[in-house]
């Protein structure tokens, strides 16, 4: 049996701490201009950090496993901003945080002191296994079939643990769902983990967005949880058998069964599997931690961002600053408050957010007027955009600054919550804000208008996350990007002035929809 402390592990290997001293002098040559943009990118992916688009500053991405930020890394990200007066942080979709506008010569230093920290950034991008997502409220959730967090914890320090020791094709990633909500997108990753009732997993592999995007196959069923590492062993195998070491653009686990055949990608995933059954001892044994949290009979307001657990009289306190990118006086804020709080978690989701969980109602009441200035308080306000392209050099639109511009013209028009849909938008097709399964989703590009090359984004609809009901929408055109905040200036009045909101009025007028559509695109 295993009983794992990967994590652990991972920091005490000197051949890890060995590379991060090396990379400081790649990172020094390349902001020296002695290296190009795609040999530095090629290196510098697999440390976690990329150079922004103006290629004088960089980010770094610190992974935090299953999405939980722990309080003690909390404390080291404020400490760190403090000392290297950083003012860009940024809640990722892949539920890590990123810290922007990072000078050159503090990256290396910032990678190392997190290292020190037990904190994982190497891994956060390049050819490896990505960080592990979990459902952010597992544990606490009411309607959830059972806890899966601790097994997404165990696989990621699995994951971890093997980064520099395999090689793949391209990334990996790995979800674990513990409702049919399935924000995490479980059943189409290259890895998903599905809870069911009766608290075991089904298993959907080799799915994922992006260009050609794919749902998962459901590749195993009624999966025990502590037999979870049998079947991540086997699919790291596969991908390393059958990936695409030759072509990057169909690298990802979802072209295997495309190009093998999905009947021969089964036989092959159940005979590695049996093999690794066979010859290797992956089983877990996992306790699962009773919330030892008690209430205090306390009763938290009314709320849009205040969550009731399912431990009675416990709260859980959402967090969505507009971008994804909350104040750093409130970020700092809200560490000091909650600090003092005893028994109290924090959870990074997929939309990139922030719950603050096993709150009392008093407790909830503090962490929720502490955050109003800085959090979403309608439908439009919790949209997700990835960075665009003004930090990302993958990015061709500016994203972010649309969500921003839309975002500015609902408050300028007063529009009452849900007149304006929450929206998904992506700079490029990586699909980094899932933009294909979103209700309204944006994907980034360029087109010229009256011959000018201009940002323009397709606009997708209908798409769904919730299993059993997935859907990629439809592409109904393309519009640029200065059209559309008065394209939602235009619906919003409408649906205002009928005192509707989008989602009650879209289920019946799909058409006039689509003449809206139609007068701002190209």
């Amino acid at each position: 049996m295993i009983t794992m402390t990967k994590a652990e592990k991972y920091t005490d290997r000197k051949d890890i701490r060995e590379k991060i001293l090396d990379f400081a002098a790649t990172c020094e040559k390349f902001y020296n201009g002695e290296l190009s943009i795609p040999e530095y990118k090629s290196i510098s992916g697999g440390f976690g950090t990329y150079s922004e688009r103006n290629h004088k500053s960089g980010m770094l991405r610190l992974r935090m496993p299953a999405g939980n930020l722990e309080m003690k890394h909390f404390k080291f990200i404020i400490n760190s901003i403090e000392k290297y007066n950083i003012e860009k942080v940024h809640f990722t979709t892949n539920q890590s945080i990123q810290l922007h506008n990072l000078k050159p010569e503090v990256i290396p230093k910032l990678m190392l002191e997190t290292f020190d920290a037990r904190i994982v950034t190497i891994g956060g991008g390049g050819d490896n296994p990505r960080n592990v997502l979990c459902s952010p409220l597992a544990g606490v959730e009411k309607d959830e079939y059972f806890d899966v967090s601790p097994y997404a914890k165990i696989v990621s320090e699995f994951l971890v643990d093997l980064i520099g020791k395999i090689k793949l094709p391209r990334k990996l990633k790995v979800s674990f769902s513990n409702s049919k909500r399935n924000i995490v997108h479980a059943t189409y990753r290259d890895m998903g983990f599905v809870a069911k009732p009766n608290g075991k997993f089904d298993l959907y592999t080799a799915g994922g967005l992006g260009v050609n995007p794919e749902f998962g196959i459901k590749t195993a069923e009624d999966i025990k949880p502590e037999d979870v590492l049998y079947y991540v062993m086997t699919m790291v195998q596969i991908f390393m058998k059958y990936g695409n070491y030759e072509n990057r653009a169909k690298a990802r686990t979802r072209y295997i069964p495309r190009t093998i055949g999905e009947e021969k990608y089964l036989e092959e995933f159940s005979r590695i599997l049996t093999e690794i059954k066979n010859s290797e001892d992956l089983k877990l044994d996992v306790k699962i931690q009773e919330n030892t949290k008690k209430s205090d009979n306390s009763t938290a307001k009314k709320s849009r961002n205040i969550i009731e657990q399912k431990q009675e009289g416990l709260y859980a306190v959402k967090y969505h600053p507009a971008l994804g990118n909350p104040s750093i006086k409130t970020f700092k804020e809200l560490y000091n408050l909650i600090s003092m709080m005893e028994g109290v978690g924090i959870r990074l989701s997929t939309k990139e957010e922030m719950f603050i969980i096993n709150l009392t109602g008093e407790e909830a009441n503090r962490v929720v007027d502490l955050l109003s200035q800085d959090n979403a308080n309608s439908e439009l306000q919790e949209s997700v955009s990835c960075v665009g392209a003004t930090i990302c050099q993958q990015g061709l639109s500016d994203s972010s600054g649309l969500l921003q511009k839309i975002i500015d013209m609902d408050r300028e028009e007063n529009f009452a919550d849900g007149v304006l849909p929450k929206l998904c938008i992506s700079g490029c097709p990586s699909s980094c804000a899932a933009h294909q399964t979103a209700v309204l989703g944006f994907k980034g590009g360029k087109k010229k208008v009256d011959g000018v090359l201009t940002d323009a984004f397709d606009l997708f609809f209908d798409g769904c996350e919730f299993q059993g009901n997935e859907n990629f929408g439809d592409v109904l055109g393309t519009i640029p990007a200065d059209n559309i905040p008065e394209m939602f200036r235009k619906i919003g009045k409408e649906r205002q002035a009928n005192n509707l909101t989008f989602k009650t009025w879209i289920s019946h007028n799909k058409d006039r929809f689509m003449e809206i559509v139609k007068e701002y695109a190209i």
